[in-house]
């Protein structure tokens, strides 16, 4: 699991001793130019947008032209509908804001049952 702290992306380590109060960093976003267009360390949006059901994390850059989108660069053999699908988790985007984690309605993780098939419809 990764963490988004203050314009950091870490990662969880659960066997690494607490006392030391460190999370090892993967990527400091300002790094690439990252800002938010509210000047604090939050993302403009963190959330399942390329539908691999893996949350991606988007900043603009200073000059409000561009946006930098941070994914991953690690294959998965899971296969999922993006989680913006499940009902859950598209509420919580849009109640919390996408500031804050969002969770689908279904156990999502290792030894997890196939998840249910959203209900999408196409319009005509």
């Amino acid at each position: 699991m990764e963490l988004l702290n203050d314009g950091k992306i870490e990662k969880w380590n659960p066997a690494a001793p607490t006392a030391t109060g460190s999370v090892p960093r993967l990527v400091s976003t300002w790094n690439y130019g990252s800002v938010n267009a509210s000047g604090g360390p939050n993302p403009t949006f963190h959330g399942d947008i390329l539908g691999d059901w893996r949350e991606e994390v988007v900043y603009t850059n200073a000059s409000y032209n561009e946006l930098i989108i941070f994914t991953t660069n690690q294959p998965s053999s899971t296969r999922l509908y993006a989680l913006a699908h499940n009902p859950a988790y598209r509420n919580a985007m849009t109640l919390k804001g996408y500031v804050q984690s969002h969770h689908v309605d279904y156990f999502l993780g290792a030894g997890m049952a196939t998840p249910p098939r959203p209900n999408i419809t196409y319009a005509p």
